[in-house]
């Protein structure tokens, strides 16, 4: 996939997280990240020295000698691309009937599947807080079912909270 294309796929929480990140890397602001901002960047995080000029060569699609915002973001789409494959693929499991919602029955099942009624001495009640706790978070539109939509905005709010 070309950079351009890549950067355009994106969801727009994605792009604004990766203009973030691309910000701190360009250094002087100049639209690019060149050879000493990766190196910088690269230590920072316990790089060894040649993995600046390593990184550089295999993002620098169009070979201007530095890495501009589409060519980051073709490095960085596999990582959501992955996420968005995760996360699909946790809704699915709660979503046992595959009415493509999850429903409070769905959620208690899940609930007890994964030990809740194996234990002794458990208290329904329990469930049914957890329940109650989850479509409060994430039954954004109390429909009493929560959509793919809002099973992902449960995970944005949580470990993503400045791409709001």
């Amino acid at each position: 996939q070309q950079p351009a294309a890549a950067a355009a796929a994106l969801p727009k929480a994605a792009r604004e997280e990766l203009k973030a990140a691309f910000a701190a890397f360009d250094r002087d602001g100049d639209g690019t990240i060149d050879l000493a901002e990766l190196r910088d960047a690269l230590s920072s995080l316990g790089a060894s020295e040649g993995d600046a000029e390593a990184t550089l060569a295999s993002l620098d699609t169009d070979g201007s000698g530095g890495i501009d915002f589409d060519e980051f973001c073709a490095a960085a789409s596999p990582l959501y691309a992955s996420s968005a494959v995760a996360l699909r693929a946790a809704f699915d499991f709660f979503d046992a009937d595959g009415s493509g919602d999850i429903d409070r029955q769905e959620l208690r099942t899940i609930l007890d599947r994964l030990g809740g009624s194996t234990r002794k001495n458990h208290d329904r009640s329990e469930t049914e807080r957890a329940v109650d706790q989850v479509f409060a978070a994430a039954d954004a539109d109390a429909d009493g079912r929560v959509s793919f939509p809002e099973f992902i905005s449960i995970f944005t709010e949580v470990f993503a909270p400045s791409a709001k």
